[in-house]
């Protein structure tokens, strides 16, 4: 049996998990022991809850998910599609100077390639073959993690300057740098809602993207049966 966490920000992106696992088989079912977490929105909250679970539980988590939705800076990623996010960047942790913004790394604050960054970047595992096979037609994501979703134009152009990101969420990298530290393996799916910069949340399909999510999150645990985590 494979013991599996599964976080999201927010309720309605928990809620498309536990669709996606009601939807197995009973004896699918059987093979996992799912654990649901809601950790908030943004990187404080996620990082605080994520911790917390990892170190306070009896048996350990064999993988961890982080699920929900976001908003996309590429027609790769039009609204209703999901990305396995490969890639992840704190987005505004750092300094603005009179030159613009610049990161930790650029400032010579910290070495870009101290554990666990890789050239600044927080990079995800490569997971067992069964999953990766299952996963196959998702399209890997670079993502962007901000405590302020963009909504000018300015912000929006600095981000892709800086880190060439296709997905914005608000937890992504918190969820990286503690499974990394933690040495969990661990995965990112991002369905897109919106195109970064959109503020009006009316104009937002979250009917499409969590449709989206529940399907790839219903892959997902079938993938996960069969994966060998040793």
């Amino acid at each position: 049996m494979k013991r599996v966490l599964i976080s999201a920000a927010e309720e309605e992106e928990l809620v498309c998990a536990k669709q996606a696992f009601n939807s197995l088989e009973k004896m699918e079912q059987d093979e996992l022991d799912v654990e649901f977490m809601l950790t908030g929105i943004g990187t404080t909250s996620t990082s605080y809850r994520l911790t917390k679970i990892l170190n306070t539980v009896e048996k350990p988590f064999d993988f961890a998910v982080n699920i929900g939705i976001a908003g996309s800076f590429s027609a790769d990623f039009p609204i209703g599609t999901v990305a396995r996010i490969e890639k992840e960047f704190f987005g505004d942790l750092g300094f603005e100077t009179f030159s613009g913004f610049q990161t930790l790394f650029d400032y010579q604050i910290l070495d870009a390639n101290t554990f666990p960054y890789k050239n600044g970047a927080l990079n995800s595992p490569t997971l067992p073959d069964s999953i990766e096979r299952s996963l196959s037609h998702l399209k890997n994501g670079i993502g962007v993690t901000v405590q302020t979703v963009s909504g000018f134009p300015e912000k929006t152009e600095r981000l892709i300057s800086d880190f060439s990101p296709q997905i914005e969420s608000m937890e992504g990298a918190a969820f990286f740098y503690v499974c990394l530290l933690e040495k969990v393996p661990f995965i990112e799916l991002r369905s897109v809602s919106n195109e970064v910069g959109e503020r009006d949340r009316a104009k937002w399909n979250i009917p499409a993207a969590l449709k989206s999510l529940k399907e790839a999150t219903t892959i997902l645990l079938k993938s996960t049966i069969q994966a060998d985590f040793k």
